[in-house]
């Protein structure tokens, strides 16, 4: 089945990516709330994610993208991982999986 945009409880990145005008627009217009996770969260996350080299010298954190996606809601499971669709990076978690 299909996944919907009024499935998708938050947008979610790291909180260095609080300014990101993309980010912003994109909530308001799918009108989804946008939460942002610590830097210290993600750093100290034990989550089953994968890192990134790049990522990592761009940020200076292992992961954006699905470490947000874990960490935004509760007993997550990572349902995407990792994607770049149209130069943005998304992952997909669903809640209560665990």
């Amino acid at each position: 089945t299909g996944q919907k945009a009024e499935n998708v409880r938050y947008i979610a990145s790291a909180d260095i990516k609080k300014d990101e005008k993309g980010l912003i627009k994109a909530a308001g217009l799918l009108n989804i709330p946008l939460r942002f996770i610590s830097s210290s969260e993600i750093r100290n996350a034990k989550a089953g994610f994968k890192s990134s080299a790049f990522v990592m010298k761009k940020t200076g954190l292992p992961a954006v993208a699905e470490p947000a996606a874990l960490l935004a809601g509760r007993r997550t499971k990572l349902l995407l991982s990792r994607q770049i669709i149209e130069g943005v990076t998304v992952a997909v978690a669903k809640e209560g999986s665990l």
